[in-house]
C-alpha cells in the first residue's frame, strides 16, 4: 500500500448550503485521492491514555406517540422533473431538515431503499416544530426519482407521533416501518407517490414493541420480515427481546397478507444460562436480504457480533458468529455475553470488542457482508463502564468467505492465531486482546485482506500519524464511542463495495476547538483490492467546512456502480437528545436545524459507465388463464438476452429459459402442461431489470 501526499486546501464555508443539490463533474484522473490517507498510522501516548468513565447504557429507552388510529392516509410526494441524468460522480442532495437529532441508540440501517433503475428513497426520525416536546416527530421521506429529490417533506408520515423508521423496496412499490406506543407497517405499490395503508399495528396486545426494521425477500418480493425489540416488566432493569414477524404478501391488497404471529427471535435466546442475558436492546440489529436470503446483523459491547440467516425466505434461521465475545466465564468458557452485574466490583481486565455500530449486506450470490467497530472497556463496577477512545478506532470489514486457520469463519479468539505467539505482549489481558486493532491487521494480513479487513485510519495531513493536539479538553463521543464509528455497508449487483462510515478529523476543528466528526466512504471495487487511496472525504468535496457529520447511513443494496448513502450535517457538535453539562456531546445545549442529506456516488471504478437502460417495454402472458401452452409476448427496446423463470405460490422455481429477443414485439412459447393447476409468477429478467406476471394454470 502506498500513501499520496497532495496540499489540502479547506474552503471555509460558515453557512449551510441553500442549494438543493451540490454536483461535482471530476474526470477520471481527479476522481479521488485529495488527502492523504494510511490504513496504518501512530497516534500519541497521550491520545492513547485517555479514558472516560460513563453510565452502562440505560436498561430504559422510551418512546412516546399515540396508538395507531386510521387504516389509510394520503401523502402525495411533489416530485422535481429535470433533464436526464448525467454522469455526475458526486451528488449531494439536501433530502430533509429536522430539529430531531437522535436517529439511533446504536446501530443505524434500513433507512435508504434503491430499485434498479436508479431510484431511491430516504428516510429519517423528523420533526421541525421547534419545541422540545417535539409534536411533530414522525418519519421524514423523500424520494430520488433518478434525476432530481423531491420537495423536502413539511409533515411526517404517520398520522400520529412517530420514530425511528426503516424503509423497504417491495417491487415497484414500498414499506415503511416506525413506531407509535407499538410497531406500525405501511405499504404503497407505486415507491415515492400515492396513500399509504396501515398494514398492521403490532400495539398494547403485543407489548408495545418499539425500534423496527423491515426487508423483504422471495423471487417477487413476496415475504416481508420485521424485526423489533420489547422491554418487559414493569420497571427497570427490563428483560430484552428481540422479536421477529413474517408476512407473506399476495398482490396490493394487504388485507389478503398473512401475518404470522409475533415470537421471539428464532435461535436469539434471551433467557437461557449462558446466551444473550437481555442484552440485545433496542437498535442493536440491522437487517439485508436478497433472492431467499434474509439476515438480522447483533452487536452490543456485551454481546458477540453475530447474525442470523435464513436461506429459505424466513422458514429456517441459523446463527453465524463473526467475533465471539472475547470473555470467559469463572469455568474458562466462552459465553455469548456477558452482564454488568456479574462485575460489582469492575473488571481486572480490559475487553476489546465490538461496540454497537454495525451493518450488513448480501449480495446476488449469498455471500454476506459485514462490517462493525471496534471498541476498548471494562466494567467499572455494576453500573458504570470506562471506555479508551483511541483504542476503539478500527472498523472491520467481514464476509462469510472468510476462513481462519481452524476452519471456522469467525474472528479467532485469542490463542487460536498462530501470529498471537508472536506476540507475548498480547498474552497479559489473553483473550481479552482478541480484538485489538493490531491483531485484527495481522489476521487481515493472513488472508491477504480479501475477506477480513481493517479501516477507519484517516491520516488527512499525511504525516504517517493522526493528531489531536487539544486531546485533554476533547470529549471523545456521544452515542457511539469510538474514533471511528456508524460504518453502513452497501454492495451493487456486481460485487463492488462501499462503506460509508463517520470519524473524528484531525484537521477540522470547530469554533470551540474540538475535533468534527466527517462522513468518509471506504471502496472496493469488484475486482480490485482495498486500497488507501480508495477513500473519500464527502466533507471535503462538499464543502462542509464548520458541519459535523454524524449518523452515517448506505443503501443495502445498490446496482451498477451507483451508490446512495445519508447523513445528517449540523453546524454544532453532538446531539441535542443527549442533553449535558459538557460541551460539545449535547449539541452545546441549543436545539438546531439538522439537514439530512441524501448523497449518490459513482466510485473511480465506475466512472464512465453507460447508462443502464431497460430493455423491457411490456410483458403480457397469454392465454391468461393458461391449459398446455402460455404464450409470453414480451415488447423489447433493445435486442437483449432475457432470462425467464417460473416460481410457484410458495416461492420455489418450477422452470427456467433463456431466450434472445430483437427490438420490438417478440413471442416465445412455454409449456406448462407439466405444471399442477394453481397460481404461478412469471418472471423476465434482463440487464438488471425484472418484471413480473402473475398467470393462472389449469
Amino acid at each position: 500500500m502506498h500513501k499520496i501526499t497532495i496540499e489540502l486546501t479547506i474552503i471555509i464555508n460558515n453557512l449551510k448550503s441553500t442549494s438543493m443539490k451540490k454536483v461535482f463533474l471530476l474526470t477520471l484522473g481527479l476522481v479521488l485521492g485529495f488527502s492523504a490517507f494510511a490504513q496504518r498510522t501512530s497516534v500519541s501516548n497521550d491520545a492513547k491514555n485517555i479514558s472516560f468513565t460513563a453510565e452502562k447504557a440505560s436498561a430504559e429507552r422510551i418512546s412516546d406517540g399515540t396508538q395507531a388510529n386510521g387504516m389509510s392516509f394520503t401523502m402525495p410526494q411533489s416530485i422535481v422533473k429535470s433533464a436526464p441524468r448525467t454522469a455526475d460522480q458526486y451528488e449531494e442532495m439536501e433530502a430533509m431538515i429536522t430539529n430531531y437529532d437522535l436517529q439511533s441508540n446504536s446501530a443505524l440501517g434500513n433507512r435508504i431503499a434503491t430499485w434498479p433503475d436508479g431510484t431511491a428513497s430516504f428516510v429519517a426520525t423528523w420533526d421541525h416544530s421547534g419545541n422540545t416536546s417535539f409534536p411533530d416527530r414522525g418519519t421524514g421521506y423523500n424520494y430520488y426519482n433518478g434525476h432530481e429529490i423531491g420537495d423536502m417533506p413539511e409533515v411526517r408520515q404517520e398520522p400520529m407521533k412517530s420514530g425511528w423508521p426503516s424503509i423497504s423496496p417491495c417491487g415497484d412499490g414500498e414499506l415503511l416501518a416506525s413506531h407509535a406506543t407499538g410497531v406500525n407497517l405501511y405499504y404503497r405499490p407505486t415507491k415515492g407517490e400515492g396513500e399509504w395503508t396501515l398494514v398492521k399495528n403490532w400495539g398494547a396486545a403485543d407489548g408495545s414493541p418499539t425500534w423496527p426494521r423491515v426487508v423483504v425477500s422471495g423471487p417477487n418480493d413476496e415475504y416481508i420480515h420485521v424485526v423489533m425489540c420489547k422491554q418487559i416488566g414493569s420497571a427497570a432493569p427490563y428483560d430484552n427481546h428481540v422479536y421477529y414477524s413474517r408476512i407473506t404478501r399476495n398482490g396490493d391488497d394487504v388485507t389478503a397478507w398473512e401475518v404470522s404471529d409475533l415470537i421471539d427471535f428464532p435461535g436469539v435466546d434471551n433467557d437461557a444460562a449462558g446466551e444473550y442475558r437481555n442484552q440485545l436492546s433496542a437498535d442493536d440489529y440491522v437487517m439485508a436480504s436478497n433472492g431467499d436470503n434474509v439476515a438480522v446483523m447483533f452487536s452490543a459491547q456485551t454481546v458477540e457480533v453475530f447474525y442470523m440467516i435464513s436461506h429459505n425466505n424466513g422458514e429456517t434461521w441459523e446463527r453465524q458468529i463473526i467475533a465471539p465475545f472475547p470473555q470467559l466465564n469463572t469455568e474458562g468458557e466462552a459465553v455469548h455475553a456477558i452482564d454488568f452485574d456479574d462485575y460489582p466490583e469492575g473488571m481486572v481486565d480490559t475487553i476489546h470488542t465490538s461496540g454497537n455500530s454495525h451493518s450488513l449486506t448480501i449480495d446476488d450470490n449469498g455471500v454476506v457482508h459485514a462490517t462493525f467497530d471496534l471498541f476498548t472497556w471494562q466494567a467499572a463496577d455494576s453500573d458504570s463502564y470506562t471506555y479508551w477512545p483511541v483504542w476503539s478506532y478500527g472498523l472491520v470489514y467481514w464476509n462469510s468467505e472468510y476462513v481462519n486457520e481452524r476452519g471456522g469463519h469467525e474472528l479467532p479468539l485469542f490463542g487460536d492465531f498462530s501470529g498471537d505467539a508472536a506476540h507475548p505482549e498480547w498474552e497479559a489481558d489473553g483473550v481479552g486482546h482478541s480484538y485489538i486493532d493490531e491483531r485484527v491487521w495481522e489476521l487481515a494480513e493472513a488472508d491477504g485482506h480479501e475477506h477480513l479487513h481493517l479501516f477507519g485510519y484517516v491520516d488527512e495531513d499525511g504525516d504517517g500519524s493522526v493528531n489531536f493536539d487539544n486531546v485533554t479538553g476533547l470529549t471523545w463521543s456521544y452515542r457511539t464511542n469510538g474514533w471511528a464509528t456508524m460504518p453502513s455497508i452497501s454492495i451493487d449487483n456486481n460485487g463492488n463495495i462501499a462503506i460509508i462510515f463517520c470519524a473524528y478529523s484531525e484537521v477540522r476543528l470547530s469554533e470551540a476547538n474540538f475535533h468534527m466528526r466527517t462522513a468518509f466512504v471506504q471502496y472496493k471495487m469488484a475486482d480490485g483490492e482495498w486500497s488507501d487511496d480508495n477513500v473519500i472525504d464527502l466533507m471535503e468535496y462538499f464543502e462542509h467546512s464548520y458541519d459535523e457529520a454524524y449518523a452515517t447511513v448506505a443503501a443495502p443494496n445498490c446496482y451498477n456502480g451507483e451508490f446512495f448513502f445519508s447523513y445528517s450535517c449540523d453546524l454544532n457538535q453532538g446531539l441535542y437528545l443527549d442533553i449535558s453539562d459538557s460541551y460539545p456531546t449535547s449539541n452545546g445545549g441549543v436545539m438546531t436545524d439538522n439537514t439530512i442529506f441524501a448523497i449518490r456516488v459513482v466510485p473511480a471504478g465506475g466512472v464512465g459507465i453507460a447508462e443502464v437502460v431497460n430493455p423491457m417495454t411490456s410483458v403480457r402472458a397469454y392465454p391468461n388463464p393458461a391449459t398446455d401452452v402460455m404464450n409470453l409476448e414480451i415488447n423489447a427496446a433493445m435486442a437483449s438476452e432475457m432470462t425467464i423463470n417460473i416460481y410457484n405460490i410458495t416461492g420455489q422455481n418450477v422452470m427456467n429459459k433463456t431466450v434472445n429477443v430483437t427490438t420490438g414485439v417478440n413471442n416465445t412459447q412455454i409449456n406448462v402442461n407439466e405444471l399442477g393447476s394453481g397460481v404461478y409468477f412469471c418472471s423476465v429478467n434482463a440487464n438488471g431489470f425484472n418484471k413480473t406476471v402473475k398467470v393462472i394454470v389449469k
